[in-house]
C-alpha cells in the first residue's frame, strides 16, 4: 500500500481531487477495456460457433438434401430404362401391333409413372424424350413446347446419365426451380430414347429464408469437377462458365470479400455458399456501436459519480483535518459533528474518544513517571542491604578462618556464593552449566543441615553451554528435600541430552513418600 502512495507521489498527484480523478479514470479505463476485451472474445466466439456452425450445418444439410433428389432422380430412371419395371412395359409397347394391346399398355405405362411420382412428393414431370425427332413419348405431365434437353444446364455428365443443375421447371405450367437427370438408352427396336425426369428444389429460396433469419445474405455456387461455376445464384457476381479456384484447405475460406463454405457431393460437383464479410461482420460490427453506447454512458456516469463522491468526501475530510491540527496545537476539546454519513460520523466520535484516551494517557504518562523516580529511589535503598549482607558474610567468614573455624568458614563461603548468584554479582551469564555448580552448592549447605545423600549425574557435552533462565533448578531440589525426603534420604539428579528429541532432560528423583 505505501508503494503505491510512492507511485501516486511520483506522478505528481499531491491532493485527494487529483488522485480522485486519477483512480476513476484508471478505474474506468481498465473496467472499459477488459469488457471490452471481454466481450469481443465473445462475439468471436459467437461469431466463429454460431454464424460458422449455423453456415456449415445449413449447408450440409442442402448438400445431402440435393444428394438425395439426385439419387431419387436415378432410382426412378433406373425403373424406365428397358430393364425395369417400367421400361419393360414401354418395350413391349414398341413391339405391340395391335392398337388394344398398346391402348392397354399405355395405360399400364401411365398408370406405373404415377405410382413413381407419387412416391416421392418432389418429383414434378416424368417423361420420355425421342432424341431422332425431338418428340415426346409418354410423361406424366404435359411439358413445354419445343423441348430442347440439349439446352438445359449441366453440371456433370457420367457414360449415359446427364445430371442438370438448377433450371426452370420443364413442365408447361410450372416454372419452379427445378433439378433433373436424363438418361439416355436404347430399346429393343433400337430407338434411342432418353428418360428425363425432374424434382422441385428451391434451394435459393430455402437458403436466403434461412440466413436472412440471422440477417445475412449469400450467393449459391454449384462448381462440377474442373472448378467450373455452372450455376450461380447471382451471375452478376459469379458468371456461370467463369472458373472458381476450390484448392484452398479446410470448409471455409476467405475469398475477395466474401466467406466462403463449399461441401463435396457425393455425385462429383461442389457445393459453395458465399457470404459477404459485410452481411458476416454484421453482429461485429452491431457489438462495436453497443460498446461505444455503452462506454460513452458509463464515462457519463462515472463521471458524476465522481463529482459526488468528490464532494461527499472532501469537506468532511476538510473538517477532520482542522481538529488534527486543533489536537496538534494541544486542543483536547471534543467537538460533536454531524455530516450526514454514518462512517464520517463515527470518524469524529472515535476521534473525541481519542481526545479523551489522550488527555488520560498524558495524565498516566505523569503519574507512571512521578512513579518510577520514587521506585528508583527505593531501588537505591533496597540494594544497600544485600551489599551490606554479603559483606557481613565476607567478614564472619575471614574471622571463622582466623579462628581455625574451617567447617564455619565453608559453610559461610557457600552461603556467600548462593546469595551473589541469586542477585547476579557472580556469574552474570547464566547456562546450564553454572545452574548446576550452583546447585551443588546449594545441596552442599543442605546436607550440612539435613541427614540426606544427594549424587548429581551429568553427562558432558555442548549442550552444558545452553543459556537457561536463573535458579531453574534450585526451587526443584528444594521441594524434593523439604516435601519428598525422609531420615537417611536419597536425591538422584541426572542431567544429559535426548539425542532423539534433541532436548535435555533433567531428572529429579528422591526415595521419599
Amino acid at each position: 500500500m505505501k508503494r503505491n502512495f510512492v507511485i501516486l507521489s511520483r506522478l505528481k498527484l499531491r491532493t485527494l481531487k487529483q488522485r480522485l480523478i486519477f483512480l476513476l479514470t484508471m478505474s474506468t479505463m481498465v473496467s472499459v477495456i477488459f469488457t471490452t476485451v471481454i466481450s469481443y472474445n465473445a462475439i468471436i466466439s459467437i461469431q466463429q460457433n454460431k454464424v460458422n456452425t449455423s453456415i456449415s450445418s445449413t449447408l450440409e444439410r442442402f448438400t445431402a438434401q440435393l444428394d438425395r433428389d439426385y439419387y431419387n432422380l436415378l432410382q426412378i430412371t433406373q425403373q424406365m430404362i428397358p430393364q425395369g419395371h417400367v421400361g419393360s412395359d414401354v418395350d413391349e409397347y414398341f413391339f405391340s401391333k395391335q392398337p388394344y394391346d398398346r391402348s392397354v399398355l399405355t395405360r399400364r405405362i401411365s398408370n406405373n409413372i404415377e405410382l413413381i411420382t407419387f412416391s416421392y412428393p418432389n418429383v414434378i414431370l416424368v417423361m420420355y424424350y425421342n432424341l431422332q425427332n425431338n418428340t415426346i413419348l409418354f410423361c406424366n405431365l404435359p411439358p413445354v413446347d419445343n423441348v430442347l434437353l440439349a439446352d438445359l444446364p449441366r453440371i456433370k455428365q457420367e457414360f449415359e446419365v446427364t445430371y442438370h443443375t438448377f433450371h426452370s421447371s420443364v413442365y408447361k405450367f410450372g416454372g419452379h426451380p427445378v433439378i433433373s437427370v436424363a438418361r439416355n438408352t436404347v430399346f429393343s427396336n433400337d430407338l434411342e430414347v432418353t428418360i428425363y425426369v425432374e424434382a422441385k428444389n428451391d434451394i435459393k429460396k430455402d437458403l436466403n429464408s434461412l440466413l436472412n433469419a440471422n440477417g445475412m445474405d449469400c450467393i449459391f455456387l454449384q462448381i462440377d469437377s474442373n472448378e467450373q461455376i455452372k450455376y450461380s445464384s447471382n451471375p452478376n457476381i459469379f458468371k456461370v462458365g467463369e472458373m472458381f479456384d476450390l484448392s484452398f484447405e479446410g470448409l471455409s475460406e476467405s475469398i475477395n470479400g466474401y466467406i466462403c463454405y463449399k461441401r463435396d457431393s457425393q455425385h462429383g460437383f461442389t457445393n459453395v455458399l458465399l457470404v459477404p464479410k459485410g452481411s458476416y461482420n454484421r453482429e461485429f460490427y452491431t457489438w462495436g456501436t453497443s460498446i461505444l453506447i455503452v462506454t460513452f454512458i458509463v464515462l457519463i456516469i462515472i463521471g458524476l459519480t465522481g463529482i459526488i463522491f468528490y464532494k461527499l468526501i472532501y469537506k468532511p475530510l476538510h473538517i477532520f483535518e482542522s481538529e488534527m491540527e486543533e489536537v496538534g496545537r494541544g486542543n483536547m476539546e471534543a467537538i460533536n459533528y454531524y455530516t450526514g454519513i454514518e462512517e464520517f460520523d463515527r470518524i469524529f466520535s472515535r476521534f473525541n474518544i481519542m481526545k479523551s484516551k489522550i488527555q488520560k494517557l498524558m495524565r498516566d504518562i505523569e503519574a507512571k513517571e512521578k512513579q518510577r523516580r520514587n521506585l528508583e529511589i527505593e531501588k537505591f535503598y533496597y540494594q544497600i542491604n544485600p551489599h551490606f549482607l554479603m559483606n557481613a558474610l565476607n567478614s564472619a567468614q575471614w574471622m571463622a578462618v582466623v579462628n581455625n573455624q574451617l567447617d564455619i568458614s565453608k559453610y559461610i563461603s557457600k552461603l556467600n556464593y548462593i546469595l551473589s548468584y541469586s542477585l547476579g554479582k557472580t556469574d552474570q551469564d547464566t547456562t546450564l552449566r553454572t545452574e548446576i555448580k550452583m546447585l551443588k552448592t546449594y545441596l552442599d549447605l543442605q546436607k550440612m543441615r539435613y541427614d540426606f545423600d544427594a549424587f548429581i549425574n551429568v553427562a558432558e557435552g555442548d549442550y552444558l553451554d545452553t543459556c537457561v533462565p536463573r535458579l531453574i533448578l534450585q526451587p526443584l531440589a528444594e521441594n524434593a528435600i523439604h516435601h519428598g525426603l525422609d531420615q537417611n534420604g536419597l536425591l538422584v539428579i541426572d542431567v544429559r541430552l535426548n539425542n532423539n528429541t534433541q532436548m535435555i532432560d533433567i531428572v529429579i528423583q528422591d526415595n521419599g513418600k
